[in-house]
């Protein structure tokens, strides 16, 4: 083979290897990393994690501070508070996805509920150890799925622009209100991440995430 051939299927070569891995520029001078540098491969396993964490916490308390052992809580689902919820609207079902508006709504949920999560690590103290971990896993996925917003889409500004929440913890004068607002916290919050690993694991299977 001439030298100059060979040197030219050297070049198409290196191209094409280069091609595979695109890197954006961002305004500012910023590099935006291919979205693979940043694959959340580990959110499904984690959401489901953190699931089920908060499922454990809810019934304990219910046995503990209810005495609702079976799990027949029917009597408090009366109870409910502005709290995140993935709605119709988030787009994050099967019937509508969308990808960006869906990991835009589970992030800023995510976020939302810390301060919530907090009230629960305050409340429970025999769980202690466990709701520390949950709350801590919670920022953990919440970064990541930020991240994955930041690489793919190109959204900086997701945390600033709409991630901000004012702690509004709900006032409490009794144990019991105390109680029964922390069993709601951690209802809706099982059901929120439950959904968050759903949506994402369908994300998976629609390509690379």
């Amino acid at each position: 083979m001439r030298p100059v051939q060979y040197f030219c299927q050297l070049f198409l070569v290196l191209f094409a290897g280069a091609a595979a891995f695109p890197v954006t520029e961002l305004s500012g001078g910023e590099v935006r990393l291919p979205v693979a540098a940043l694959s959340c491969s580990t959110c499904v396993p984690l959401a489901m994690e953190i699931r089920n964490t908060a499922a454990e916490l809810r019934n304990t308390q219910l046995c503990e501070f209810f005495s609702l052992c079976e799990q027949d809580w029917s009597s408090l689902l009366t109870y409910d508070f502005d709290l995140p919820h993935i709605r119709a609207q988030d787009r994050c079902l099967k019937t509508n996805f969308h990808k960006q508006t869906c990991l835009e709504a589970i992030a800023s949920g995510l976020q939302k509920y810390k301060p919530y999560l907090l009230l629960v690590e305050t409340s429970i103290p025999s769980s202690n150890d466990r709701v520390t971990w949950m709350r801590s896993s919670t920022q953990q996925l919440a970064e990541l799925i930020t991240n994955q917003v930041s690489a793919e889409f190109g959204i900086t500004n997701l945390r600033e622009a709409k991630l901000q929440v004012s702690p509004s913890e709900q006032s409490s004068t009794t144990d019991w209100s105390t109680q029964v607002t922390v069993h709601v916290i951690l209802r809706d919050f099982t059901k929120f991440v439950e959904l968050t690993a759903r949506a994402i694991r369908f994300m998976r299977t629609q390509s690379s995430l």
